[in-house]
């Protein structure tokens, strides 16, 4: 994609997009008139359509692609300066990365020489340039238009007039071939045309059809007609004979080419795998239609036949089965992409190499996070699929053991030693292959909580319950040694269970789940064995713990019972559980043993503690607990680990902890300035906070001095790494200092009350005004942590994103206290956050908005200003004492990627001509260096997102996301002409529109095609009066949950629109 944020849409089109059009025009001998294309400087607008004697004759336009490649690889080209002799690959290359920029002609020329040239690779008795003139003229030898639809040439009428055409040349003139078909495509190649041929592949034919420019809209005759040849022409190249299936779609009919072009190809094998590799860069855009269902499903037939039938190897079929998902995706077709999901699926179960089981898995699951049409439908049909699939699994293998038990000792050994020979030791993998995409399918989200009665609410219900159970037999897999197994099914039951909380609330389903965790632990007699099978069943303890009181006491007392001289697996399991359940765990401690000098049970023991000191609503840390920890760090002496313990501390809110070791043990072991720094400034934000929760309102003012100071230590390093890793934590500090300083404010606001009893509360003075805009400020910081929530949400861990909505409710909630009983309360809801509900704050908020808010109408002193003012001050103290979650994403020093965006104009409403002396060209404001736009009154004004997202981006991302999105603000600037009355303010009124945050703000979405890139474009409202108007964009994306992210971008994408009635 290129680059071109510095210049306008004019210089672009004026500096790349011309001259690259002129020379496509020179070597494919057509006008730029003919294709309603107009320059200012061409040498091409004058000339009239070349006829055939006319082509032939002309010395400059190469009658073949062949000849082409051995002018284009002799020195004498590389020697000359002519752009003419630029290869088809360049020009696909260059077209693909100005695609924003090119005018639908232009998009049109483009599809007609891709296909062209690929015809003339697929079949050398061709002639290219008579196919593709063939696209611009009808039946009765007339120019064709590109919204004209009659008469126009089939692909079959095209070849055949293009090779006869051939023919009649090569009797003529002789031979035009340089080399000889034989030799071309033979055994004895020399490489000349076969590395040609996969440079066009590559890099021009997969930058053409990544770009998403292949695919237009139902008025592009000539566009679509060129598409479908070269997704025909890709089809029959990689399988000649389309496969017979048993199960066809119903919604789109497969297409059987009938002819014998196909076996005229002269291809191998690897040009076939390569054709197969281009598939997978096919791409659409989101204002594009999928208008060619007939050649994508034969597209479909042929990949799935490479992989059946053609494929030397799995990793070949994988490859097949990748573009086969991929091509579904973008047709977009719900019995499609339900036909092709069954297939894939049944290929999983079906297949006996590893391979083809992970690639099947990844394609379901980009099935899963990518399809875009009705979810619900989707989720629902693949939730029914993959538990009956692995029903079928688990039961095969239950009939497999029921077999062999009754078998002789003789007979189950050679039955055994013949499983291990067998081809079908595959079924592990199939399991965690569908519970990871279960897992996957869960991870989603909303599509199956969502489901309605009507609309198939019992299956899925009955299906969740299936899987469910089926998944926890898989627990006992622990006694085989399979622990990959276990894992995956323990990952895959924690998904299920965060979204079916209800799920718990029956005891026998709590009592079916610890019978199998119990018997998948006592599969083991020795530490090492038990610690592994409590790594991999630790997802699903904490989340039953987490959701079940009753299932932790009940883990916590099996640990206690049955590992009590087992002093590392007893504290490896509390450790689980009271990551889940702190408060079940903080009753039990006396009996889970004594200390002990080994590292590896201190550390376990000291994250149980300080998890389970985390879910009590204290003061500050208990200090017996505090003090147990500490004597336990004398063991550790490796500094990671403390430092480990160090973040555990600050998420557990135990702020003394984390200041000690940091004091005692990290800063003094420092040996760099940046490690002393921040090591520094941890433990001075540890004191801050421990002196707000010891405190409470009078340790305001020390803890804002130790956190500015830590603010201080920070803004130093991060001017010394010079990298932006610490925009996260300073932005974080920032808004902890701003929300005590608010809060240190509200207070003395509210104390006046108390002071003089009420009596100055009704008087229109400062304090007054003061005290009405308390609840606006704290409505500030709600927005302001959502923007940051928006922004590093992404790359962040879960924890963080809770941690920022408990902030967020907090200060949401502070917000309706302080505006109860003025006109501004209203009822509004705080946002809910889906941290543990056992941690402090969550708890304070829940019953202050219980307790206290839900019941002050009900005690009728709504108007009562000295009460109210009371019980604000109480709550103030409440929240103040209450220790603050810490998110685990401020030890991640990690910047955010920056996308590179261009804006441009829409070129097919650009001036045909344009010249450098007029007044209304695109130009560029002087203030702020946005490009100027001129936009008609009246009518609907589009410009156009490209760019690209850095790998690192989509890596780095928590959630996967497939939308991108686009946020606007348009505003009103100024007049026109400086000599106008009119008034700007009844203008800019009536023309802006404001950015809101959330779901609920208009927005425009756009596909993320490969690679990162996207072409997205964003129209307006049309502008009726006259002036100038600001446009102010902000990038963003959508995960697969539906959640809203805002990307970061390297410049700022602003636009001027000029209205001008002249």
């Amino acid at each position: 994609m290129l680059d071109a944020t510095d210049l306008t849409t004019t210089e672009v089109r004026t500096q790349y997009v011309q001259p690259l059009i002129e020379i496509i025009l020179a070597k494919t001998n057509l006008t730029a008139a003919t294709l309603g294309i107009q320059y200012s400087k061409s040498s091409t607008t004058a000339e009239a359509a070349p006829t055939s004697s006319e082509k032939d004759s002309d010395e400059g336009v190469i009658g073949t692609l062949y000849q082409e490649i051995a002018l284009y690889e002799s020195d004498e080209v590389h020697s000359s300066t002519c752009d003419k002799n630029k290869s088809y690959a360049e020009i696909l290359e260059e077209a693909s990365a100005l695609s924003a920029y090119l005018t639908r002609e232009e998009q049109t020329l483009v599809a007609t020489v891709a296909s062209s040239a690929l015809v003339s690779f697929l079949i050398p008795q061709c002639d290219y340039l008579n196919f593709l003139h063939s696209y611009f003229t009808s039946t009765s030898g007339t120019a064709s238009s590109e919204t004209i639809s009659r008469n126009v040439y089939t692909l079959e009428e095209r070849l055949t007039n293009a090779m006869i055409w051939n023919q009649d040349s090569a009797s003529q003139e002789g031979s035009v071939f340089p080399y000889s078909a034989s030799r071309m495509r033979s055994s004895n190649d020399d490489g000349f045309t076969t590395a040609y041929f996969y440079r066009f592949l590559d890099q021009g034919l997969a930058s053409y059809l990544s770009c998403g420019m292949t695919f237009c809209s139902n008025k592009s005759v000539i566009r679509k007609q060129a598409f479908n040849d070269i997704i025909q022409l890709i089809s029959m190249a990689i399988c000649p004979v389309t496969p017979q299936s048993n199960v066809k779609p119903k919604s789109v009919a497969s297409v059987k080419e009938s002819s014998l072009l196909p076996f005229s190809f002269q291809l191998s094998h690897v040009d076939r795998l390569h054709l197969l590799r281009v598939c997978k860069e096919l791409a659409m855009t989101s204002d594009a239609t999928t208008n060619n269902q007939a050649a994508l499903a034969q597209l479909r037939e042929s990949l799935f036949g490479f992989a059946s039938y053609v494929a030397h190897s799995d990793k070949e079929a994988a490859a097949a089965y990748e573009a086969l998902v991929n091509t579904s995706l973008i047709e977009n077709d719900e019995s499609c992409i339900q036909f092709e999901f069954q297939r894939v699926l049944q290929t999983l179960v079906e297949s006996k190499s590893p391979c083809i089981i992970n690639s099947t898995c990844l394609c379901i699951e980009e099935m899963i996070l990518k399809y875009k049409g009705n979810k619900n439908k989707l989720h629902r049909f693949a939730l029914r699929l993959l538990a009956k699939k692995l029903d079928a699994e688990i039961n095969s293998a239950k009939d497999t053991r029921n077999n062999l038990s009754n078998t002789s000792t003789t007979d189950a050994e050679n039955v055994a030693k013949r499983q291990k020979r067998s081809p079908d030791n595959c079924k592990p993998f199939r399991l965690i292959a569908i519970m990871k995409a279960a897992g996957v399918l869960f991870s989603t989200g909303g599509g199956l909580r969502n489901a309605s009665e009507g609309d198939g609410f019992f299956e899925a219900e009955a299906a969740i319950k299936q899987m469910i159970q089926n998944t926890t037999i898989l627990l006992q897999c622990s006694a085989n040694d399979q622990l990959d197994i276990v894992q995956s099914a323990s990952e895959c039951l924690a998904l299920v269970l965060s979204n079916e909380t209800s799920y718990l609330i029956e005891k026998s389903n709590v009592k079916h789940i610890f019978t199998h965790v119990r018997q998948s632990l006592l599969s083991s007699s020795n530490d090492k064995a038990s610690s592994a099978i409590i790594d991999a069943l630790k997802p699903l303890i904490v989340i039953c713990s987490r959701q079940s009181r009753t299932c932790a006491v009940s883990f916590l007392s099996f640990a206690i019972k049955t590992y009590s001289a087992r002093e590392r697996v007893l504290w490896k399991l509390a450790t689980c559980v009271s990551i889940g359940n702190p408060l079940a765990v903080s009753t039990r401690l006396s009996n889970l043993g004594e200390s002990s000098s080994d590292e590896d049970i201190a550390t376990c023991k000291i994250r149980t503690i300080l998890s389970s000191t985390c879910g009590k609503a204290v003061d500050a840390s208990p200090s017996e607990p505090l003090q147990r920890c500490l004597s336990l760090t004398e063991s550790i002496s490796d500094m990671w680990v403390l430092f480990k313990l160090v973040r555990v501390a600050f998420q557990t809110s135990n702020y003394s902890f984390a200041r000690a070791i940091l004091e005692t043990r990290l800063v003094r072991g420092c040996s760099r300035q940046q490690s002393f720094m921040y090591f520094n400034a941890l433990s001075t934000l540890a004191h801050g906070e421990e002196v707000l929760a010891v405190k409470g309102a009078k340790g305001i003012a020390e803890s804002m001095e130790l956190l500015s100071s830590c603010n201080s230590l920070l803004t130093s390093l991060a001017a010394l790494e010079q990298n932006d890793k610490f925009g996260f934590q300073l932005e974080f500090i920032r808004l902890r200092l701003d929300t005590l300083n608010l809060i240190a404010i509200t207070r003395s606001l509210y104390a006046e009350i108390l002071m003089t009893e009420g009596i100055l509360s009704g008087k229109n003075n400062r304090t007054t005004l003061f005290r009405k805009n308390i609840g606006k400020s704290f409505g500030l910081l709600v927005s302001r942590l959502k923007k940051m929530y928006r922004l590093w949400g992404l790359h962040r861990c879960q924890q963080t994103r809770s941690t920022l909505r408990t902030l967020q409710a907090m200060c949401q909630l502070l917000s309706e206290f302080t505006k109860y009983g003025t006109k501004e309360a209203k009822n509004s809801s705080t946002p809910t956050s889906t941290s543990a509900p056992t941690q402090s704050m969550n708890m304070t908020l829940s019953k202050l908005r219980t307790d206290v808010l839900e019941q002050m109408p009900k005690l009728k002193q709504k108007d009562d200003s000295v009460s109210h003012a009371s019980g604000l001050l109480l709550v103030l103290d409440a929240i103040l004492k209450c220790p603050c979650p810490f998110p685990s994403g401020f030890f991640q020093m990690k910047p955010i990627p920056r996308a590179i965006v261009n804006i441009s104009a829409d070129p097919n409403i650009l001036p045909k001509t344009i010249s450098q002396n007029d007044d209304h060209d695109v130009t560029v404001d002087a203030k702020s260096g946005a490009e100027v736009i001129d936009a008609f009154p009246g009518l609907v004004t589009k410009v156009i997102l490209s760019g690209v997202l850095p790998e690192k981006f989509i890596q780095t991302a928590d959630v996967a996301f497939s939308e991108i999105i686009a946020w606007t603000t348009l505003q009103y600037e100024g007049q026109l002409y400086e000599e106008d009355d009119t008034v700007d303010s009844d203008v800019g009124g009536s023309n802006r529109f404001t950015l809101r945050d959330g779901p609920d703000s208009g927005e425009t979405a756009g596909t993320l095609l490969p690679a990162g890139k996207f072409i997205m474009p964003v129209t307006f409202e049309p502008l009726l009066q006259e002036g100038y108007y600001k446009v102010i964009i902000e990038l963003g994306c959508r995960d697969v949950r539906g959640g809203e992210w805002k990307v970061p971008t390297s410049s700022p994408l602003e636009v001027i629109f000029r209205v001008d009635d002249e």
